[in-house]
């Protein structure tokens, strides 16, 4: 059989428009593109821009090899309209998608041709952020994108650029915003956004090339999210015995717990790492329900009624089955870190307990070792023993030595263990430089191939900073702009024309090996 040739990888083309495109004096309400195959239209809605934006629905259909679109407003006079569309026209067969097309007209008898182009970049990932739109203000008001429609818009596209062709040869107000309600304005407090400090005037170029080449032409642009100033509380999570989570919104600096019951109750209570979440321990149980005050940062205060733990499999008149405590052990190979045991639940105060360590350094040698439990609030316990490198350990004790204040305990234990040898770690020392005319701190974090945090360092000055102990791999440095000194990476805000503080990584990778030695000379400036 033939084999019917080579596959079609060529996207359609347009072999008529009508009007023409880059034509004046329009004054029709449809737009007639034919192209030299059939073809699909893919979301049109969402994947084609009206700029300047209209304000009733656009109608495009499909009509063989044909694309009409049809406008349901009254076009304004001496204005120049763009449509862009962004890859959503393909061919019906293969897909092959036509990039980059634009149809521009002219209501007037002429039409702007000037150009702008930038790219936008998102703060947090610190990657170019796709299909996020732009947008252009003729009078430099600051109110416009809180309250009005853009005079013209456009999105990036997967790189993150955008073009605004067919502008008038003026200066302009740049605002992006990921429009999450699709009306083109910023009214809702998750919409991401990124502005401009100044007006920036569209040039008209004599070819596509020296545009490209105008390396002055093109404006970056830092997406980020305002702060959210309005602290709340999620209802609390109850699924254990004695345990109840505090969500909140936003993280908290500050923060305390008071109970108040008609009987005597007393309870544990610690913050979470990211200081947005409250855990309470009760070292005794009520039977009906109490009352929980909880104060953040000294203003913010919630009552919260607490009620006794249900359990999904309770049975009427029958107490909850008590799960058991569980005992995991950490930091089980690291050289130059203790040993911990951690536990589920706070425990109980005793005065010693005895834990075996067998290891195989000569056969099964046993040692005993004593642990006690103060009368505080204890979930991690450190083993008091010199573990060796390179040496297999068994750690076993018997069941029920330790309590938590739940009334859980738990089974026998038996734990391996082998440490690793000095050898298998590196040491990195980097002199950081710090550029005379830095009116910022520096805040530099030295992060894993997988973005795990190693150490945190503020650096005000050229200093010295050494990484002790490290794993062979791939390391790099991520640096935040510390702008106004306060030791973390603040966000930006519209209203009051604050920029996000920036955030860079280094573009070295710092590959450390074992039992060596690394030294490196980073200079710290705000690209």
């Amino acid at each position: 059989m033939p084999s019917g040739g080579p596959r079609d990888t060529t996207p359609p083309k347009v072999v008529v428009e009508k009007p023409e495109n880059g034509g004046v004096n329009f004054n029709g309400k449809i737009i007639k593109i034919t192209f030299d195959e059939f073809i699909t239209l893919n979301n049109p809605n969402e994947n084609v821009i009206f700029s300047p934006p209209l304000a009733h629905r656009v109608d495009y259909s499909v009509q063989g090899k044909s694309l009409i679109v049809k406008m349901n407003d009254t076009l304004r006079h001496n204005t120049t309209y763009n449509l862009l569309f962004s890859d959503c026209i393909q061919d019906f067969h293969e897909g092959n998608k036509l990039s980059g097309y634009n149809f521009a007209f002219a209501t007037g008898d002429s039409i702007d041709k000037c150009k702008l182009r930038g790219k936008v970049e998102n703060i947090h990932t610190q990657k170019p952020e796709p299909k996020c739109f732009v947008m252009l203000y003729e009078d430099n008001i600051d109110s416009l994108p809180l309250t009005k429609r853009p005079n013209y818009i456009t999105k990036t596209n997967d790189q993150g650029d955008f073009i605004f062709h067919h502008l008038k040869p003026v200066k302009y107000k740049l605002f992006a915003l990921k429009d999450i309600n699709s009306d083109f304005i910023y009214n809702l407090p998750n919409e991401l956004i990124a502005f401009s400090d100044s007006m920036y005037e569209a040039k008209c170029y004599a070819s596509d090339s020296l545009f490209k080449d105008d390396a002055n032409a093109s404006i970056t642009m830092l997406l980020f999210q305002e702060a959210d100033t309005v602290q709340t509380l999620s209802p609390y999570i109850n699924t254990y015995l004695g345990l109840y989570r505090f969500p909140f919104k936003l993280p908290f600096k500050t923060f305390e717990i008071k109970i108040e019951s008609d009987t005597v109750i007393d309870y544990f209570f610690a913050a979470n790492k990211t200081s947005d979440t409250l855990s309470l321990y009760f070292k005794s149980f009520f039977e009906t329900s109490t009352t929980a005050i909880i104060t953040t940062d000294s203003v913010w205060v919630n009552t919260i009624e607490l009620y006794p733990y249900q359990s999904s499999r309770a049975v009427k008149n029958k107490k909850p089955e008590i799960p058991k405590l569980s005992v995991a052990l950490s930091n089980n190979d690291a050289l130059y870190l203790p040993t911990m045991l951690n536990f589920s639940y706070p425990l109980k105060p005793v005065d010693s307990v005895e834990i075996l360590i067998i290891s195989s350094l000569r056969g099964k040698d046993t040692t005993s070792v004593f642990i006690s439990v103060p009368d505080s609030f204890v979930m991690q316990l450190p083993i008091p023993f010199p573990f060796e490198s390179k040496i297999n350990y068994h750690i076993v004790f018997k069941d029920s030595l330790f309590y938590g204040y739940d009334g859980t305990t738990h089974d026998s234990v038996n734990f391996t263990l082998t440490k690793k040898a000095e050898k298998d770690y590196g040491n990195l020392c980097i002199n950081y430089k710090i550029v005379e005319d830095a009116d910022a701190d520096f805040i530099v974090e030295l992060l894993s191939s997988n973005q795990g945090l190693i150490q945190k360092d503020i650096l005000s000055s050229s200093q010295r900073i050494e990484y002790k102990h490290l794993l062979p791999g791939n390391y790099k440095i991520k640096v935040t702009e510390d702008k106004n000194r306060n030791g973390k990476w603040d966000t930006g805000n519209y209203r009051k024309k604050i920029q996000p503080e920036k955030v860079f990584y280094i573009d070295k990778i710092l590959t450390i090996r074992g039992f060596w030695d690394t030294e490196e000379d980073i200079e710290l400036w705000v690209p």
